[in-house]
Formats: structure tokens, C-alpha cells, sequence
């Protein structure tokens, strides 16, 4: 009975811990998408009017993920290249790790 009961509950920590880890990714895409899509585009590649007119970064490029860190582009976020705002202050570090996850996942397709 003690082991099933220990067993159940390992299963209940890991569902939980999945569904936080799924529910983060969703909330990431979203502030991705109210915050950085006006121009860099919905799947990330500047491919919308704001992205030409401002050579916003495609984040697909396989060049450009492999040549920036994380903290790379933390710094980009916080300071803003060129006409792009800074989100150092409007942003949590939350946030901020949850966008980078999003374009690092750009990356990836």
C-alpha cells in the first residue's frame, strides 16, 4: 500500500511538473507574440512589414543562433539594438528567460 501510495504520488509530481513546463512555453509564446511579433514576426523570421522596414533579426537564422549566447541576447532584450525598445525595466527576469527559450526554439525549426 505504502510503495502504490509513493508510486501515485511520484506520477502526480511528474504530471504537475510537465503541465508547468507546457503552460510556461504557452505563456512564453504569448508574450512573445504581444511583445517582439509586430516585428519579428509570428514564427520569427521579420518577414511582416515592421520587420523589413526596421531589418528586424530573423530569429530562424542557424547562423545568427549559433553566434549569439543567452546572454547575448539578454543584452538585447534589456538595451534594445538600435530602433528596437529596451524591456530591462517592463519585463521581469520571468519573462525575459521565457523569451529566449522562444527564440531559442526559432531556432530549432
Amino acid at each position: 500500500m505504502k510503495l502504490t501510495m509513493t508510486k501515485a504520488l511520484a506520477a502526480l509530481c511528474l504530471t504537475v511538473g510537465m503541465m508547468s513546463s507546457a503552460q510556461a512555453a504557452v505563456e512564453g509564446y504569448k508574450l512573445y507574440q504581444d511583445t517582439c511579433a509586430k516585428c519579428h514576426g509570428e514564427s520569427g523570421h521579420a518577414d511582416n512589414f515592421r520587420g523589413y522596414l526596421y531589418f528586424a533579426r530573423n530569429f530562424n537564422s542557424k547562423e545568427w543562433q549559433q553566434k549569439m549566447s543567452d546572454a547575448d541576447i539578454l543584452q538585447r532584450i534589456n538595451q534594445g539594438p538600435r530602433i528596437m525598445p529596451s524591456y530591462e525595466k517592463s519585463l521581469s527576469d520571468d519573462q525575459k528567460s521565457a523569451l529566449i527559450r522562444v527564440i531559442r526554439e526559432f531556432g530549432r525549426n
